[in-house]
């Protein structure tokens, strides 16, 4: 093991506590992102979309996950499916990266080869003359399996299910009635100049909100107010107080005794989603490396339909926050190249970030991770 991975290693496997920043070179050097391609992303569940973002027959989401381009598509038969994204032909990309919809049939740019919903080689032009067995060259199947709407793949051999995977956390969320969220609203990706993991950091933890987002989600989700649930290496709820405005005819309707209505929970779901659940509506952020330094960034939102329409979610509000993330994700990122510098110790409100950590290196190294832990202040708080 290199010099740079040992010290990955004994930095992200410390627990709660004793707990230090990554050192810089994991969010610069190719070896890391490297070991993560390999370890994490293409031998965990990952995060793709929801359902609800593909409401018809031949809806898809296509995305390129540690170079593996894959698509998400509902088909005829109304069953989501993931296929590999990979023309079995000359292994030309089908389907540009993100949202959209197909007809019939999926139609290689290159020569034409056509695959319906099911990923089955339906037609090849001038087939009367060329030879093709169509039933050994259908696109490959990914595994694919759902939590309240949301979609997570799997590119290997899965280990354990995505339900064994997220063992314990619907006690946490069950009070706000995902299973009745009925609309999904994609929203615009974007690319930041930082590692993901540096990106997904600053998601899941609210110390920073005060700071740099003052005039923004401080003012409706205060960082003072901000507390830890629960969690363990593969999950973590954390919580806090929000005053956000959910519209004046259902703000009539709440009730302010009920936590799910005065409280928002932040459930992050390593590799790469942290996700906002209000009451109605349940917003997250998905992070995709495509380089060392460079982050794909897709936001998304999904909830009751007259909640969704109220919430700040997708206007303006969310662009500043979302700005100012990004600005302060690649401000980091530069001084993760200083070759005098280091990390110093991850603090009590950034227990969620140390639950990330010893995710990495159990996947990576193979460390065990701290035991899950629920704590009594934050229980206390949200009742």
């Amino acid at each position: 093991m290199s010099a740079l991975l040992e010290q990955y290693k004994q930095h992200a496997e410390r627990p709660h506590g004793q707990a230090l920043s990554l050192p810089f070179g994991a969010y610069t050097q190719s070896e890391a992102l490297a070991l993560e391609h390999e370890r994490v992303f293409k031998q965990d569940w990952i995060f793709v979309c929801s359902e609800l973002e593909l409401p018809n027959a031949g809806d898809y989401f296509a995305l390129t996950l540690a170079d593996e381009p894959i698509v998400i598509l509902r088909g005829s038969d109304g069953v989501v499916r993931a296929l590999s994204n990979v023309c079995r032909h000359r292994g030309t990309p089908i389907l540009d990266d993100g949202f959209g919809h197909i007809n019939k049939y999926m139609t290689c740019p290159y020569h034409a080869w056509a695959y319906n919903h099911e990923g089955e080689l339906a037609a090849i032009p001038y087939n009367n003359v060329i030879a093709v067995d169509k039933g050994a060259h259908q696109l490959h199947h990914f595994h694919l399996q759902s939590w309240h709407s949301l979609l997570f793949v799997h590119c290997g051999t899965p280990e354990c299910t995505l339900e064994e995977k997220l063992q314990g956390l619907d006690e946490y969320v069950t009070p706000f009635d995902l299973d009745n969220f009925d609309k999904g609203r994609p929203g615009e990706s974007e690319h930041w100049s930082c590692n993901w993991k540096l990106a997904m950091e600053n998601a899941m933890e609210s110390y920073h909100l005060f700071k740099v987002h003052e005039s923004t989600l401080e003012t409706i989700t205060p960082t003072k107010q901000a507390y830890y649930l629960a969690g363990c290496s593969e999950w973590a709820v954390t919580g806090g107080a929000s005053s956000a405005s959910q519209g004046f005819v259902a703000n009539l309707l709440l009730d302010k005794n009920n936590p799910t209505h005065s409280h928002y929970l932040l459930i992050s779901l390593p590799p790469s989603f942290v996700g906002i659940l209000s009451y109605g509506t349940f917003g997250w952020l998905s992070a995709y490396p495509t380089s060392a330094s460079h982050t794909l960034i897709r936001p998304g939102t999904i909830g009751r339909a007259k909640y969704l329409k109220e919430s700040r979610s997708g206007t303006s509000f969310t662009k500043a926050f979302f700005a100012e993330d990004q600005y302060i994700c690649e401000r980091v990122q530069k001084g993760m190249r200083a070759s005098h510098g280091q990390g110093g110790p991850l603090v009590d409100m950034e227990r969620v970030v140390v639950n990330f950590h010893q995710y990495l290196s159990s996947r990576l190294f193979n460390s065990q991770p701290s035991e899950f832990y629920e704590d009594p202040q934050g229980l206390e708080i949200w009742g």
